[in-house]
Parts: C-alpha cells; sequence; structure tokens
C-alpha cells in the first residue's frame, strides 16, 4: 500500500459507512506546536486511520501516529531522540447530549459545520499528549546516570514520643 499525504479534513460519517482505510504521512512542517514544544521533529510524520461502524451503530475512528523528535535531557542538558507513538479511538459527536451518551472507550470529538473532523489537528495533540512531561535518557545511556541524585548527608530517623502516651498513662489511673 502506497503513503499519500493526510487530508486536512475528513468526513468521518461518511468514511466510517465506507470503511475507509487510510495510511498517510504528514508533513513535520505542518505540525507547529509539536515542532515548537521540541528541539526538532527528525522526519514526517507516519499515520494510519480506520474509520469504522461499531456494533451500537456508532460512527468511529482509530488512528496511529508516529514520529521520532529531539528533546533536551534534563539530567544532563543533551539533546535526545524520543519516539513519539500515539494511538486514539474517537466518535465524532455534534453536541453535548451525544456526548454525554457515548461509551468510555471512545473519545468524543466535535464534527465542524460540513460534518468534518481536523485529523491534522488530531495528530498533533496526540504527539503532543505522548511527549514526557520530563525528559531523560535512560540512566544507562546518560552521562550524569552514575551521579547520586540527592545531596548532602540524610539524618537517620529519630524516634519521637507517642502523644497518646499521655492518655495511656491517664486511663491506667
Amino acid at each position: 500500500m502506497q503513503k499519500v499525504k493526510l487530508p486536512i479534513s475528513v468526513d468521518s460519517v461518511r468514511a466510517a459507512n465506507n470503511r475507509l482505510e487510510l495510511v498517510a504521512s504528514l508533513d513535520k512542517s505542518l505540525l507547529s506546536r509539536l515542532g515548537e514544544s521540541t528541539n526538532s521533529i527528525h522526519s514526517d510524520i507516519d499515520t494510519a486511520f480506520s474509520f469504522d461502524v461499531d456494533q451500537q451503530k456508532l460512527r468511529i475512528f482509530k488512528g496511529k501516529a508516529s514520529v521520532a523528535v529531539e528533546l533536551t535531557c534534563q539530567r544532563c542538558n543533551e539533546p535526545m531522540t524520543y519516539q513519539c507513538e500515539a494511538e486514539f479511538t474517537y466518535c465524532p459527536v455534534l453536541n453535548k447530549e451525544q456526548e454525554n451518551n457515548l461509551p468510555d472507550v471512545y473519545e468524543p470529538i466535535y464534527y465542524d459545520e460540513n460534518g468534518e473532523v481536523n485529523l491534522h489537528q488530531i495528530v498533533e495533540d496526540e504527539l503532543l499528549l505522548t511527549l514526557p512531561q520530563i525528559a531523560k535518557h535512560a540512566i544507562a545511556e546518560c552521562k550524569y546516570g552514575n551521579y547520586e541524585s540527592s545531596f548532602g548527608e540524610i539524618e537517620e530517623e529519630q524516634e519521637r514520643p507517642n502523644p497518646f502516651d499521655a492518655l495511656a498513662k491517664l486511663k491506667l489511673k
């Protein structure tokens, strides 16, 4: 199957009725928020979408996105490569009532006035969610991985008196 460029938006209901399978690439220059959140994006983003109708007759779509990005290790301050892998399942909805009636396994997404969902935005949002909160190399790969992460001496814990001992003595009297 040949990879094509990912369309910006798609009519999710029509695509689900047709059981559309879409394997596409997304140009990295189109994901400005991901570019701002990382040092660089190594390649175009590989995506796969599968539109379907579930047993409850809900139109759904599942997707995957994958790309390698460069981040700064917060332990050694050196660049590191991080592989972003996102998997998601959405159910397009029109209003809050439909959203409230969805099963918990589906994430709701609102479609626009033309009945379309923006695939570029979905891919970028999902990849942003996979970024680590604190980027760090694996300890074996980090040049500061062998150093202790605590500073100074840790005092031994002294036994503190139990505040209820006084009550126990009163009870005995």
